[in-house]
Parts: C-alpha cells; structure tokens; sequence
C-alpha cells in the first residue's frame, strides 16, 4: 500500500471536522459583532436621551413612576400604561409596563411600606412611609 492511499482517508475526517469548527467560529465572530453593534447603538441611544433630561434606566425606576401617576395624578392603571408611550421619548422608556405590572409593583410597595410603617410604632403616622391602597 502506498503512503499516498493511508493519508487521504485518514485526513478525509480531520478535514470535515476542521471546516464545522471554522464555520461554527465564523457564526460566532458575527454574533458577537452583531451583539456589539447593537450594544453600541443603545448605548449611544442611552446618552443622547440622558443629554436631553430624565431618563428611566431600570424597571423598577419605571414602576415607581408608573405608580406616581397612579397615586398622585389619580390616573387609572389602564391610563397609566397608555400614558408612559406619549412620555417614552423624553424619558428614554422603549415600553411601557402593562396594568398589571404597575398593579403588582404597588401591592409590593404596599407590602413593603407596611412592614416600614409596623416597625414605626411608636411616630407619629405622618412620620411613617405612606402606604399606598390600590383600587381595582
């Protein structure tokens, strides 16, 4: 048997191997490149709505104002989550949160400001955290 005959069928399967790598890595390198791109695009996003005043960062800072409407402007929730779109681009808000994510977000600061306000016994009640009382 010639040496040429032993090579080709034990390179056949090295080969086909090294080609699924190649193009496994090839599909990675783009996502990754894709993935940084649209990292950079929101991040340039991010500081031009910053340079134009409030910007909502997190979840929570969005349930918290969503919850501000409802409380103080006296808003429905179903208002509230039509509402926040029209302040989306001053805010920097991509979506608004939907009625029940703005009620959930108040019955746990319900929960939350009432344990606050058990272990202020003693104050007197406007020194306590507000508890706030959802409609629905």
């Amino acid at each position: 048997m010639s040496q040429q005959s032993k090579l080709k069928p034990s390179r056949e399967p090295w080969k086909r191997k090294a080609t699924e790598r190649a193009e496994h890595n090839r599909y990675r390198r783009k996502e990754l490149a894709r993935i940084r791109q649209e990292r950079d695009r929101l991040r340039h996003a991010h500081h031009e709505a910053q340079a134009h005043g409030l910007v909502v960062d997190h979840k929570v800072d969005l349930v918290w104002l969503a919850l501000r409407l409802f409380v103080e402007v006296r808003i429905s929730l179903r208002t509230v989550s039509r509402v926040l779109p029209l302040l989306a681009e001053g805010c920097g808000i991509t979506k608004a949160p939907c009625p029940h994510t703005v009620r959930n977000g108040g019955t746990r600061l319900a929960i939350v400001r009432g344990d606050a306000a058990r272990r202020l016994r003693g104050l007197p009640l406007r020194a306590a955290p507000a508890v706030m009382v959802s409609s629905g």
